[in-house]
């Protein structure tokens, strides 16, 4: 039998689950536990199923389908770019799906490898941690978005990272405080690195010695941003302010500095880098480096769906797009002069 002659019974037959559960994980809804999911979608591409509506169009290879793949769905800076992508391929008469990779690179890899990503004509791709050379293999169009790779040959969707950071802790160092640490991911990945070098940067332009010890560099596990900051905190000499350069990192240094009964903006300043809820909701609100999130995800899909639509016209040189952060200022830095 064809691949194309599978039907949804014979995926679930083959996972040894309902109708209901593939049908729950090809539409990605919520009620179907991480070990099924991955059961269902293992059935999937070992029967190479794909669904009726898009069978024809595979033939053709013009599916109307875009993918967008984010790392996770519980972070809202994914949530945003994935509701901008769904708008702007709507209204351009694609449909999307979304595929969140769980932060593993093996989920991510596994998709551009297995039957799904035949069934796209491209992919928003988010926050990747894809070795580059993986997409040259890929005979896809794909749009970065808030990581930029050199000579991938692809285009980014990405804010200015450096200028986010500088301004953050600039904003810190005007306030008085010269002892700033920096929670940071994996700086081997460019929108780590430009926030890194942002901090540093500001720092010498104001003629103040970086202290290595105040340097944190973790990764994405929920107890990194906590453990480096009680850490931190625990120092014969800790910092004055941190300066948290993600959603999670702030996340967690707000909840390592609960658990220690010290008070935000009094025993220590915090910056964060986005908006996220529980900095929001504490007082005093936490002073962030805001990016237009939705704005993000609206030029990504839209220069993806300008590449589908001219591609006997395609520019053969990458374009970078870089957009502009905003630093809200809130009252989690106290002021020491």
């Amino acid at each position: 039998m064809s691949h194309l002659n599978k039907t949804i019974k014979d995926v679930a037959k083959h996972a040894n689950v309902s109708v209901a559960t593939v049908s729950r994980v090809l539409n990605n809804l919520d009620r179907v536990s991480d070990k099924t999911r991955k059961k269902v979608k293992k059935a999937i591409e070992e029967l190479q199923f794909v669904p009726n509506s898009l069978a024809a169009s595979m033939i053709t290879k013009q599916t109307k389908m875009i993918a967008t793949i984010v790392p996770n769905i519980q972070n809202s800076f994914y949530t945003s770019v994935i509701q901008a992508t769904a708008d702007v391929a709507k209204a351009e008469g694609y449909f999307t799906f979304v595929f969140p990779t769980n932060d593993s690179v093996e989920e991510e890899e596994a998709f551009f490898q297995g039957v799904l990503s035949k069934n796209v004509e491209g992919i928003v791709l988010v926050g990747t941690q894809t070795n580059p050379d993986a997409y040259k293999t890929i005979d896809k169009q794909i749009v970065l978005v808030d990581r930029y790779i050199e000579n991938s040959g692809l285009d980014g969707v990405v804010i200015d990272n450096f200028r986010g950071a500088y301004e953050a802790t600039t904003h810190m160092i005007e306030k008085g405080h010269t002892d700033i640490a920096i929670l940071s991911g994996p700086t081997i990945y460019s929108n780590w690195k430009e926030r890194y070098w942002g901090y540093q940067q500001a720092l010498k332009d104001h003629g103040i010695k970086a202290n290595p010890a105040y340097m944190k560099e973790g990764n994405w596990q929920e107890d990194s941003g906590y453990e480096m900051t009680l850490n931190l905190m625990r120092m014969d000499q800790p910092p004055t302010a941190i300066f948290a350069t993600s959603y999670i990192l702030c996340t967690y240094a707000i909840n390592a500095i609960r658990d220690m009964n010290l008070v935000i903006g009094e025993d220590i300043s915090l910056v964060g880098f986005d908006e996220n809820d529980l900095a929001q909701f504490i007082r005093p609100k936490v002073t962030v480096v805001r990016r237009p999130t939705y704005e993000m995800g609206t030029h990504a899909a839209t220069m993806l769906i300008n590449k589908l639509k001219h591609k006997n016209k395609l520019d053969p040189h990458p374009k970078k797009l870089t957009l502009s952060v905003e630093l809200l200022k809130n009252g989690s830095v106290k002021d020491l002069k």
